[in-house]
C-alpha cells in the first residue's frame, strides 16, 4: 500500500478521526462495539470505503499503541472493551455517546467501573466546547425554553412563565427523558439554568438600590416561589436526579432575589434617615462618642486574646471599616456612597488578599464573626448611653451586617463553589450565611465543658440581623 493511495488517506483520516475523539484514561473502558458502531455512523450513508471492525481495531491501536482489551460483563452477556481509553468531554460524539450507554440494552453490560468513570465526566458550560459536545435536538431544545422563558420575563408577562414550564416538560417523550437524566446532561442544563436565572434576576431586580415599590418587591419574590412549584409540578413523576438538579438551581435563584429584596428594603428605610439633617447629624455625632471615648465593649474572650492593647484594637481592620463609613457620613448622604466605600474595603482586606477559595473562605468567616461583634458592641454601647440615635443606628446595623454577609456569598456563588456554608460539628464557623445565626458555634468551641448550648444564652448570642424590617411584611 503506497503512500497516498486511497487505502492509506482512509486509514489515516479514520487514525484522526480516532484521535480527536478519544484520549487515554487510565480505569476507564470504552465497549468495543460501540466505538465501532459510532465510526461507521460518522461514515456517509452507504459509503463504500468503511472499515471492518478488525482493520478498525489495528488502527485503534496506531493511535494508542499497547492498547488492553478487557471482557466485562454478567455471564452470557460480557463484551469486550477497550481499557484504558474514554471519550473526549469535547467531542461532537459525546451527547450520543452518552445517550447509548443509558439505553437499557446496554445497561446490563456495563461495569461498576465504566459507571463510575462516566458519573465523573463533566461537560464545559455552553459558552465553551460543551455546546458542540450535546448538539443533539433535545439539547438546543431544553436551551431554546429556557430562551423562551427570558423573553417571556422580560416582556413582564410572569403569567405565561409557568405555561412555558409545564407545556415543555410535559410534552417529552420517554427516550428524551432519558437522554436529559444523564449525569453529564445534567450538569450541562445545570449550566444553562444558572444563565436563565441569572438573566431572569438582572431583569427582576439587577440592583437592589433602585428605587421601587415595596408591592413589586413583594411580586417578585413571589414569583420567584412560584416558579420552584411550577417546576417542581411539571418534573414530578421524571427522574430523581433531573428533579434534584433543577430544584437546586431554582432554590439558589429565589435565596438571591431574597436577599436583593431584603436590602432593598433595609436601603428604603435607611434612605430616610440619610435624608434627615438632624438624623444623620445625631447619628455621626453618637457614633464618635461610643466609639473614640472607649465605651465600646467588646464581647468574649475572642477580643480579648485578640487585641490587647487600645492602639492594637484601633488598628483593627473591622474598626477601619466603621470609622470610614462614619466620616462619610454626612447630610444627604447617598447610600450608594456608603456601600461602595463598604464593598471597596471587602475587596481590599478579604477578597483580593485570598490566594484560593480556601484561603477566602477563612478571611470571610473571620471578618464577618468580628464584624458581627463590633457592630453588636456598639449597638449595646449605644443603649447602655441613651443614644438619640440608637433607631437611625438600628436600622444601619441591620443593613451593614446583611450587606457584608451577601456580599460574601455572592462572590461564592460567582466562583461556583457549593455546600460553603457546611461545617464540621466542632470546626469553628467557615462562613456566616446570609442569616447569621450561630454565633454560638465559636463560643461552644472556646467552651468544651458545656455539653449543649442553653436556650437563654443562644438568645443573648443571637445576631441582631435577625429582626428584619420585612418581617413588616408577612406574606414574604
Amino acid at each position: 500500500m503506497s503512500e497516498g493511495s486511497p487505502t492509506s488517506l482512509l486509514h489515516l483520516s479514520i487514525t484522526r478521526w480516532i484521535a480527536d475523539n478519544f484520549y487515554l484514561c487510565e480505569g476507564c473502558t470504552v465497549p468495543r462495539w460501540l466505538l465501532y458502531e459510532m465510526y461507521i455512523e460518522n461514515c456517509s450513508p452507504g459509503a463504500k470505503d468503511q472499515v471492518n471492525s478488525a482493520t478498525f481495531g489495528k488502527l485503534i491501536r496506531l493511535v494508542f499503541p499497547g492498547l488492553g482489551t478487557r471482557r466485562l460483563g454478567t455471564r452470557g452477556s460480557a463484551r469486550y472493551h477497550y481499557d484504558g481509553i474514554a471519550i473526549k468531554k469535547n467531542s461532537s460524539f459525546y451527547a450520543r455517546y452518552c445517550f447509548l450507554l443509558s439505553e437499557k440494552k446496554y445497561l446490563r453490560h456495563r461495569s461498576p467501573g465504566e459507571m463510575m468513570a462516566a458519573s465523573s465526566w463533566q461537560l464545559s458550560t455552553p459558552t465553551g466546547t460543551g455546546g458542540d459536545a450535546c448538539s443533539s435536538a433535545d439539547a438546543a431544545g431544553y436551551k431554546s425554553n429556557g430562551q423562551e422563558i427570558g423573553t417571556v420575563v422580560r416582556m413582564e408577562e410572569l403569567d405565561k412563565v409557568e405555561d412555558c414550564i409545564v407545556s415543555f416538560w410535559k410534552s417529552l417523550q420517554p427516550e428524551k427523558i432519558a437522554f436529559m437524566s444523564l449525569p453529564d446532561v445534567c450538569e450541562l442544563f445545570k449550566c444553562y439554568d444558572r444563565q436563565l436565572f441569572q438573566e431572569m434576576e438582572n431583569i427582576l431586580l439587577r440592583d437592589f438600590l433602585e428605587e421601587v415599590s415595596v408591592q413589586y418587591l413583594k411580586s417578585i419574590r413571589l414569583f420567584s416561589k412560584n416558579v420552584k412549584l411550577w417546576l417542581l409540578n411539571a418534573l414530578e413523576e421524571l427522574p430523581v436526579l433531573l428533579q434534584t438538579t433543577k430544584c437546586k438551581e431554582v432554590t439558589l435563584f429565589i435565596k438571591r432575589l431574597r436577599r436583593k429584596t431584603d436590602l432593598s428594603n433595609m436601603a428604603k428605610t435607611m434612605r430616610i434617615v440619610l435624608n434627615n439633617n438632624s438624623k444623620v447629624t445625631g447619628l455621626r455625632s453618637d457614633l464618635h462618642a461610643v466609639i473614640n471615648q472607649g465605651f465600646v465593649d467588646m464581647p468574649g474572650n475572642l477580643f480579648q486574646k485578640m487585641f490587647r492593647s487600645p492602639d492594637e484594637l484601633q488598628n483593627n481592620t473591622e474598626i477601619k471599616c466603621l470609622n470610614d463609613l462614619i466620616s462619610l457620613l454626612a447630610p444627604s448622604t447617598d447610600i450608594r456612597v456608603l456601600l461602595n466605600c463598604m464593598s471597596s474595603n471587602l475587596q481590599a482586606f478579604v477578597i483580593e488578599p485570598s490566594r484560593n477559595k480556601e484561603e477566602f473562605r477563612k478571611l470571610a468567616a473571620d471578618f464577618q464573626l468580628r464584624w458581627n461583634f463590633l457592630l453588636t458592641a456598639v449597638s449595646k454601647a449605644m443603649t447602655l448611653n441613651y443614644a438619640d440615635s440608637f433607631g437611625s443606628w438600628h436600622l444601619f446595623n441591620l443593613l451593614l451586617l446583611d450587606y457584608v454577609a451577601h456580599i460574601f456569598q455572592s462572590y461564592i456563588e460567582e466562583e461556583g463553589a457549593e455546600s460553603f456554608y457546611v461545617t464540621e460539628q466542632n470546626d469553628p464557623p467557615l462562613l456566616l450565611v446570609y442569616e447569621p445565626s450561630y454565633l454560638w458555634g465559636y463560643f461552644a468551641e472556646e467552651q468544651p465543658q458545656a455539653k449543649a448550648p442553653q436556650p437563654a444564652l443562644i438568645t443573648l448570642m443571637q445576631s441582631p440581623s435577625n429582626v428584619r424590617l420585612s418581617d413588616t411584611y408577612s406574606e414574604f
